[in-house]
């Protein structure tokens, strides 16, 4: 599974207690065992490929919420920037990249071929880089190499598929030396601690869920407050 499976254990202990149930029919009776796993194995096999494709399907929204997300932040913090920022680090660009960061990131999701919870976890371990130094506080000269490698990083530790570093490199737009110096101080910088617990996943996507909304409704409460026009009292004299 992709993203991991709330449904897999459950279906791993209905495995094993379907096996001890045959082996005490073929105990008592001259049922043997390959047939019974000839008949349950397929069934099951394919119970788990549709649950696990579901949970993969559902993950498909949460891409446009981090977008969302990220880009509201970036353009938020650039706002407290007086020229470049005061700390820099291996991430940061000379300048900003020409491109938006919505662009940049659906350019990853379009060719990277990544699946769509790499984004959740790229951004997870952003959060846990900020929470270890306020340096890496995202903004438009950084967020462009932190979520490429971010997310590289994700789909070569959960896909069972992933690109080289060097086609990485060409989408990202950057030298393929310089990519894999930012994957290595990334994982030292997390100390490699790329696990993520499936209930700690939920919770966060829950949270970046809740961030989108509220942004719309801040967005939604300034446009309405432009459009209100005072009332003024008109009197028409005939």
């Amino acid at each position: 599974p992709i993203c991991g499976n709330p449904h897999f254990y459950s279906d791993i202990d209905f495995a094993v207690k379907l096996r001890q149930s045959a082996e005490l029919q073929q105990a008592s009776s001259s049922v043997r065992m390959e047939e019974v796993e000839l008949q349950s194995e397929p069934m099951l096999f394919r119970q788990l490929v549709s649950i696990c494709k579901a949970d993969a399907d559902a993950q498909d929204p949460l891409i446009d919420v981090i977008i969302d997300v990220l880009d509201w932040e970036c353009t938020t913090n650039d706002k407290g920037l007086i020229g470049r920022p005061a700390r820099v680090t291996v991430f940061h660009g000379q300048n900003s990249p020409g491109i938006s960061l919505r662009a940049y990131l659906e350019r990853i999701k379009c060719f990277s071929g990544a699946s769509s919870c790499c984004f959740v976890l790229a951004t997870l371990y952003l959060e846990k880089l900020r929470n270890l130094d306020s340096a890496y506080q995202i903004n438009s000269y950084n967020i462009h190499r932190l979520m490429l490698t971010a997310v590289m990083v994700a789909a070569k530790f959960v896909d069972d598929f992933y690109f080289s570093n060097n086609y990485w490199a060409k989408v990202g737009g950057i030298p393929n030396d310089e990519l894999n110096g930012l994957e290595l101080e990334f994982l030292f910088l997390i100390n490699f601690n790329l696990h993520v617990k499936r209930e700690d996943y939920d919770r966060f996507a829950n949270e970046l869920r809740k961030q989108q909304q509220q942004m719309k409704e801040q967005q939604a409460a300034k446009t309405m407050n432009v459009l209100a026009v005072p009332t003024a009292q008109v009197s028409v004299r005939t």
